[in-house]
């Protein structure tokens, strides 16, 4: 048996189009395998499902090979389908044999669904359009989905792939960074004190304001789907749960919904329970106070205030913490009146469930900033940048030491989230850029993620009890809600985040999309969700039960089989090409996946490969041959400090996309780049330095 390795490229995501010179090819760059000369047709469609992380069961794909017909000046291609082992032999026997110019087999690949009669957890491809498009029209954003151009998902827990945010990076949108929304808590008064702390929102003012890195929280909103609500990882699901939010901020899980229904006079609502009559500048729209309004009236408590007055200036405080941090819109300078009821008597503003509110507010907010028009992010940012820091360790600060808390009572001590408000220094003195922490996400491994970071044998940090009064609801999959937001809870599909065995997930709950578009048709003062209220009294009967620990082993060869079918686990295998020079680290593919030598050792060699593709932008870019050859010594460099903690062949393998570009060498004897023809069919890489000395090094060893 013939065992010689032939290249094939596998073209997907684009379009084909027909010229004067017959087919070519515009879209993403092609995927690359290698195969046996005797390769058969079914081993060729099971190769090509693997690599394209396509299911086999739901999914059809049209394999078309690109011949070149006519040779020389009059060159002219054209398809020829692959459909059985006949066809396949004819295109690679007629290649290896030199009867076309080139000795690279490109073939194109049309996918499509296939029809289903099961009711599973991804449906087909075709309803997962159909479901994507009605979603759009539902909820007035039908100019998200354009009628040409798009890559139809494939992947069974993709619906909304078309909408979302990450379609418009594959398809080579200039993606930037969210804006955030975020504004200043009112000045705090230690008169406060005993009645925030009676509230259970004491921890969040512990806490207080945390500069968040928009880099990071675009990144993670690339990762997050509607569909699931959780992030879609290379390690697998991910999401912020009860836990996170009780552990991270000492909000209270348990208690009554966060609901109300009123048509009261909110001017009146105002006066009582703020003491202060509103003017016209006090209302930023209908039913929301002006928060600039709230830091004019209330911005210093004076001084010998009463109990009645102090108790208003909390309320007042308590709005802004709500509209600041916690709640926060997209109009940068309101808060509802809504939640005036619940925090007009301050002995029971603990009796609500705040986490769940929180945490239904962060899913909503991250549903709709995923989707591909968005520009911006309201919420609670800062809890999901927290829990990004504890989980995935990623952007994270090195944490020095704790701010003094002082005297206070065990009750009262700062939720786990207060050590990121502590003082602290960052290893490297720089800001990530949003493709660094794309790359760094498509290189998370399992081994770096903090599946239980609240551990007591991790956690120093002693909490107070409210942080774990309710664990035993952290599983339950009720509903969240606020007001009119219900958004799921999927505890089922992130069990290891507890600690436990991860299975395969039943089908989701197919109501995600409705209660969205349901959302954008209510009114705040109508109390749609009663229908939910009642599920979420019978929470303690939704309780996920699993008593098996997790087991890597088990993970590794049930549960990411499924998931790498049912999801895009890595970003880089399907972008297109980068041609911004100051984004280097866009460029990288499939060679992400190498493991490194050791977990010691990782820190250093990721430091080496981010300085290495610095100085190959710098080399790229440089003006004289003074800063030329200092960049092509430091690059040197790089190479050598990572080839001592690494293995070196890795670094060319990560490298290699960006320094081994078709259509730019490097001549023997000359001092100036020569450019020369890309192969046919094959889309040119961006322009990068040669990496071998440059001319004027090996001029100065020759003398």
């Amino acid at each position: 048996m013939d065992s010689t390795i032939i290249p094939i490229f596998l073209y997907h995501g684009g379009s084909i189009l027909q010229g004067p010179n017959g087919y070519t090819y515009d879209g993403p760059r092609p995927s690359v395998i290698h195969v046996n000369l005797n390769i058969t047709f079914e081993q060729l469609k099971s190769k090509i499902f693997s690599t394209m992380g396509w299911p086999e069961e739901i999914t059809n794909v049209e394999i078309s090979a690109r011949w070149q017909a006519a040779r020389g000046g009059n060159s002219y291609f054209m398809l020829i389908p692959i459909v059985d082992d006949s066809s396949l032999r004819s295109v690679v026997t007629n290649t290896l044999e030199g009867k076309i110019e080139w000795s690279v087999i490109e073939l194109y690949l049309e996918s499509s669904p296939k029809k289903s009669d099961g009711a599973d957890c991804g449906a087909n491809a075709t309803e997962i359009v159909e479901d994507a498009r009605a979603s759009s029209s539902s909820t007035g954003s039908g100019a998200d989905l354009p009628d040409s151009g798009v890559v139809r998902p494939v992947y069974p827990l993709l619906t909304m792939q078309p909408i979302h945010r990450s379609q418009g990076l594959f398809e080579g949108e200039k993606l930037e960074q969210l804006f955030i929304r975020q504004h200043k808590l009112l000045k705090w008064d230690d008169r406060f004190k005993r009645y925030i702390q009676d509230t259970g929102f004491y921890g969040i003012v512990q806490i207080g304001s945390i500069k968040v890195d928009a880099a990071l929280i675009s990144a993670l909103v690339e990762r997050w789907r509607q569909e699931t609500h959780t992030f879609h990882l290379p390690v697998g699901e991910m999401t912020v749960t009860l836990e996170d939010v009780a552990i991270l901020s000492g909000l209270p899980v348990n208690g009554e919904p966060i609901t109300y229904t009123s048509d009261e006079n909110w001017d009146q609502w105002v006066n009582d329970f703020l003491g202060v009559s509103p003017d016209e500048r006090a209302w930023a729209k209908k039913c929301a106070l002006s928060l600039r309004w709230l830091h004019d009236k209330f911005g210093s408590l004076p001084v010998g205030a009463s109990e009645e007055t102090i108790q208003c200036y909390v309320r007042a405080y308590l709005l802004v913490l709500f509209g600041s941090m916690l709640f926060t819109d997209l109009s940068g300078d309101s808060v509802s009146c809504l939640y005036l009821p619940l925090i007009a008597d301050l002995g029971r503003v603990r009796s609500y469930s705040w986490a769940s509110g929180v945490l239904a507010f962060l899913y909503k907010e991250l549903c709709r900033a995923s989707r591909r028009n968005c520009k911006q992010m309201a919420g609670p940012v800062f809890l999901l940048q927290i829990w990004a820091w504890e989980r995935l360790r990623i952007g994270s600060r090195k944490v020095e030491k704790l701010k003094p808390i002082g005297n206070v009572s065990p009750d009262y001590l700062p939720p786990l989230g207060y050590k990121w408000s502590s003082c602290h220094t960052w290893k490297i003195k720089r800001s990530y850029s949003l493709s660094y922490y794309r790359n760094k996400i498509d290189m998370l491994k399992d081994e770096n993620v903090a599946w239980t970071p609240y551990d007591t044998r991790s956690t120093q940090q002693v909490l107070p009890p409210i942080c774990t009064n309710d664990s035993g609801l952290w599983m339950i999959t009720a509903p969240l809600l606020h007001f009119w937001i219900v958004e799921t809870y999927h505890p089922e599909r992130v069990m290891r985040q507890f600690g436990r065995y991860q299975t395969v997930p039943p089908p989701r709950r197919a109501t995600i999309g409705s209660l969205h578009s349901s959302e954008k048709k209510a009114r705040p003062r109508e109390n749609w969700t009663s229908k939910y209220v009642d599920e979420w009294y019978r929470r303690n009967n939704t309780i996920m039960r699993e008593e098996r620990a997790y087991d890597l082993t088990m993970y590794d060869t049930v549960y990411m089989k499924w998931y790498c079918n049912a999801t895009i686990v890595c970003f880089s295998k399907h972008l297109t090409p980068s041609t911004d020079p100051d984004s280097p680290l866009s460029d990288t593919q499939e060679h992400l996946s190498v493991e490194p030598k050791s977990r010691s050792s990782s820190r250093v060699a990721e430091m080496a490969l981010d300085l290495a593709r610095s100085a190959a932008v710098k080399m790229q870019n440089a003006t004289s041959k003074e800063c030329r050859l200092f960049a092509q010594e430091m690059f040197e460099g790089c190479k050598g400090i990572f080839g001592e903690v690494d293995d070196p062949c890795r670094l060319d393998a990560l490298l290699g996309e960006q320094l081994a570009a078709p259509g730019f060498v490097q001549a023997a004897d000359s001092a100036e780049p020569i450019e020369t023809e890309p192969q046919a069919g094959v889309e040119p890489t961006p322009s990068c330095p040669h990496v071998g000395p440059s001319p004027s090094k090996r001029r100065r060893k020759r003398i």
